[in-house]
């Protein structure tokens, strides 16, 4: 009834079968309800509440499978196996889940139902042909859950490789029982509690399951800062990094730019009239507008540029490596493919058009607060100048800001204090608003 793990002569630890099957079960349970309450809880992560109650199926089939074996009663014994199998392939789809791949049914209850028809047609006759096919089903479904985390691509989850190595320890661990069950057979259930061995595949199974719960809550945790980070730097309508994302984009643009060089331009783009296809057309088409101009921009200012939405109708780029012929030439492409586009949107006659301000540090040595300025002011030159144009001022344009500031909005654009985002004070001057 008890197995012995020890070293040369010492004996550390005697492993009763009994013990160690209630401690299986127990730990398993709390870890299940802990993970359940976890995702009960928060509601972020299905992942979690999936792993937990995989767990909760393993601890029920442990629960039906082992009284039943001292009775000797077959039926309850495969039906408890059954759902120790299921938990293994629970576990798969619920690592499908998380990569975002399609969870199926079918193929979750493919390998339960194989060992039931297999186990009732008296194919799997003894103890040691059915832990077999246990073995191998539960290896399979930890590889196959192993593979899927593997696939994970574009995100950034410290955890996740622990998690992926842990279940191809896992699947190993299952593949090792194979050996054991030829050099140590168990040819009845009962015979279970007396195997020498047996209880110590236990406790590494148990220390396993351990583990690799707590790495699924933390790979499960990782993403969720993640997303709460990607949310609070994106611009809900739109899709587009907003105004703090572009300025943390602006700052690490900066310190490259100190060590490496190279031109760099800005753009600032403003939807026409706004207001007034917002109370001609609704809201709705005006939020219509504004989701078809990011998806021009982002198709006319592909590569390395950064697009962002300031607020309102209002929308920067900051083109890396774009000197000022390139910043006009996707510039422009982006006024004459949005005037194209909305023209009509959703049938009804919007027709609206893009402003354009340009900057650029060819031939002149600007940091970027000096470049969004002068982008904002060309901006006004080409609202001021007839809308739906794209406006440059270069170094040799004597720009005079207090001349600009002669309209109301060129004064809130360009008195209002910028909060210090980037590395050098001159923002501390100037804002871009809405």
């Amino acid at each position: 009834m008890t197995a012995s793990l020890v070293v040369p002569g010492h004996t550390i630890m005697h492993l009763d079968m009994l013990t160690m099957s209630a401690a299986s079960i127990t730990v398993t349970v709390v870890l299940g309800l802990v993970l359940i309450f976890t995702w009960a809880r928060e509601r972020e992560s299905t992942f979690v509440g999936w792993w937990g109650f995989a767990l909760l199926l393993q601890a029920a089939g442990v629960i039906i499978a082992a009284p039943s074996s001292l009775q000797n009663d077959i039926d309850l014994v495969t039906f408890g196996t059954a759902l120790m199998v299921l938990s293994e392939a629970v576990k798969w789809q619920a690592s499908r889940q998380f990569a975002h791949h399609r969870v199926s049914v079918a193929w979750m209850l493919f390998g339960p139902l194989v060992f039931l028809t297999l186990a009732h047609t008296g194919y799997l006759s003894g103890f040691d042909n059915r832990l077999v096919v246990i073995c191998t089903l539960s290896a399979v479904y930890n590889f196959a859950a192993a593979f899927e985390l593997s696939r994970v691509d574009g995100e950034p989850l410290p955890s996740r490789w622990p998690t992926v190595a842990l279940l191809i320890v896992s699947g190993l661990s299952c593949l090792s029982w194979l050996p054991l069950n030829v050099i140590m057979p168990i040819h009845e259930v009962v015979a279970v509690f007396s195997s020498n061995w047996f209880p110590t595949v236990i406790l590494l199974t148990l220390l396993l399951r351990i583990a690799l719960a707590f790495v699924v809550l933390s790979m499960a945790k990782e993403r969720q800062e993640m997303e709460q980070r990607t949310n609070a730097l994106t611009d809900a309508l739109t899709g587009l990094p907003n105004r703090r994302a572009l300025f943390e984009a602006a700052d690490v643009l900066a310190q490259e730019r100190a060590a490496l060089g190279g031109p760099i331009s800005v753009l600032i783009f403003d939807l026409d009239h706004f207001k007034q296809i917002n109370d001609r057309f609704g809201h709705a088409q005006g939020d219509l507008a504004l989701k078809l101009f990011a998806a021009r921009a982002k198709e006319c200012l592909n590569g390395s540029s950064i697009v962002a939405r300031l607020g309102g109708e209002e929308f920067a780029a900051i083109l890396p490596g774009a000197d000022v012929g390139a910043a006009l030439e996707r510039a422009e492409a982006v006024r004459r493919t949005f005037a194209r586009s909305a023209a009509i949107i959703d049938g009804e006659p919007v027709g609206a058009t893009v402003s354009v301000g340009a900057a650029s540090d060819s031939g002149l040595h600007s940091d970027l607060n000096a470049l969004f300025r002068r982008a904002d002011a060309a901006l006004y030159v080409a609202k001021r100048g007839g809308r739906n144009r794209v406006e440059y001022l270069g170094p040799e344009d004597a720009v005079s800001f207090d001349e600009l500031a002669g309209s109301v909005r060129a004064a809130e654009r360009l008195l209002t204090p910028l909060p210090p985002v980037l590395p050098t004070h001159e923002y501390a001057e100037t804002k871009l608003t809405a």
